[in-house]
């Protein structure tokens, strides 16, 4: 994959899911934005044994920036 002209390993990106999963935290990814037509999500990490809490966040942030949209050219079926 590259990245702003360098390349990097795809697997290095499983390093975000590491910090929720290695724990056994609660986490749940909510899209935020599209920019040069990909998304952006953000990840939201809970406490232990509470996986309520970055659920009910999830929904405040959809809330605030619009919920979901697939990018152009997604979703629009066969």
């Amino acid at each position: 994959m590259t990245i702003g002209g360098r390349e990097f390993p795809y697997l290095h990106l499983l390093v975000w899911a590491e910090l929720a999963t290695m724990c056994g935290l609660p986490a749940t990814v909510v899209p935020i934005a599209i920019a040069a037509g990909l998304p952006i999500g953000v990840q939201i990490i809970g406490p232990e044994f509470e996986d309520r809490t970055p659920l009910a966040f999830a929904r405040m942030v959809e809330r605030e920036f619009g919920g979901f949209a697939p990018p152009p050219g997604y979703g629009s079926g066969p």
